[in-house]
């Protein structure tokens, strides 16, 4: 065994985590770059619940708070350059690699950014947007959400939701469909003409949640070239409630979705978002959260590599580690994202 596996370079597909000490964090951790989903389609640190609710059917706030997080985090970024590189183009993401930079993808978790008629993507393009989740619980103008699942009201894409996609592609934004209806699904897998990526998710079979994927929809996703990274929270990993995962866990989940489609279409996306005690405390309560867990001894970015040694021991060849820490995003970034 090379020890020089323990220095691959590690990218991730989804977390929150977006203060200064959180990017040394994934830096000590050996995370050289990562999706960061600054904002998502819910006020999750609203001052109280019922603010937090009344967001569910509602645009109002979701471009300004947007905005407001992206100015801070342009402040950090400012008073970084030597450490930190907000990713436009491929060429940013592989340069920043060379000269030892941290590198942040900008997306977010829904896309209610955008408005109801798209108007803001151009927008937000030019201050960096590369990545956006069509949708997180709710369903909104542009796409049903995993929660209407076999009802009458998933109704998959809207005519602007195929809109959206469409410029999205030519833009070189990332198109994630974590948390969409399968109707969505399928049908942003039909039109979209570059890979797509379900940021955090894993195997229903095995973890029998709306936000997992059947084995036919892992299929289609890897026919597509697409990512599936696998989450971390517990309940997504085991399909229980209230009940701690381990990393052996994790291995699992990886390994069933290396025998439906390959290891190629396999990365991590944690969606770590616990860790900043004044939003924590907000988010876990208006949530209706309070048990949620990660996976034991992979809470944080810190702790990553600490999945190394159990894939090794679970049969796991280097190379194919290699794909799931780095090189399957890598590849996958190169044929969405803008090349210069």
């Amino acid at each position: 065994m090379s020890k020089n596996i323990y220095k691959i370079p590690i990218y991730i597909a989804h977390d929150h985590m977006n203060r200064y000490e959180d990017f040394i964090q994934d830096i000590g951790g050996g995370v050289k770059a990562k999706i960061l989903h600054l904002t998502l389609d819910g006020w999750i640190d609203a001052p109280n619940k019922s603010s937090y609710l009344n967001t569910y059917d509602t645009y109002e706030g979701f471009y300004e708070r947007y905005i407001s997080a992206l100015n801070d985090l342009d402040e950090i970024l400012k008073k970084n350059l030597d450490k930190f590189k907000l990713v436009r183009t491929y060429s940013d993401l592989s340069n920043a690699l060379v000269q030892g930079k941290f590198s942040i993808i900008l997306g977010n978790e829904g896309g209610k950014i955008v408005g109801i008629n798209a108007e803001n993507l151009e927008e937000l393009f030019s201050r960096g947007l590369r990545h956006m989740q069509l949708n997180w619980s709710m369903k909104n103008r542009l796409s049903a959400s995993q929660g209407e699942e076999n009802t009458l009201s998933d109704s998959g894409i809207s005519n602007i939701g195929e809109e959206l996609i469409e410029k999205m592609n030519n833009l070189g934004i990332i198109v994630d469909v974590s948390h969409s209806s399968p109707k969505t699904i399928t049908r942003v897998l039909d039109i979209s003409t570059k890979p797509i990526i379900n940021s955090h998710s894993g195997s229903r079979f095995i973890a029998n949640k709306q936000q997992n994927l059947w084995d036919h929809q892992i299929k289609d996703l890897s026919d597509n070239e697409g990512i599936l990274a696998v989450h971390f929270c517990s309940r997504l990993v085991l399909g229980e409630n209230d009940k701690q995962s381990k990393i052996e866990d994790v291995i699992t989940q990886i390994k069933y979705v290396k025998n439906i489609a390959g290891i190629d279409m396999i990365a991590l996306g944690p969606d770590w978002i616990l860790g900043n005690e004044e939003r924590d405390s907000k988010y876990t309560y208006n949530t209706d959260q309070k048990n949620i867990t990660w996976t034991k001894s992979l809470e944080n970015s810190s702790c990553i590599r600490n999945i190394i040694d159990p894939l090794l021991k679970s049969g796991f060849k280097e190379r194919e580690i290699e794909s799931i820490l780095y090189l399957n995003l890598d590849r996958f970034f190169k044929a969405v994202l803008p090349r210069e």
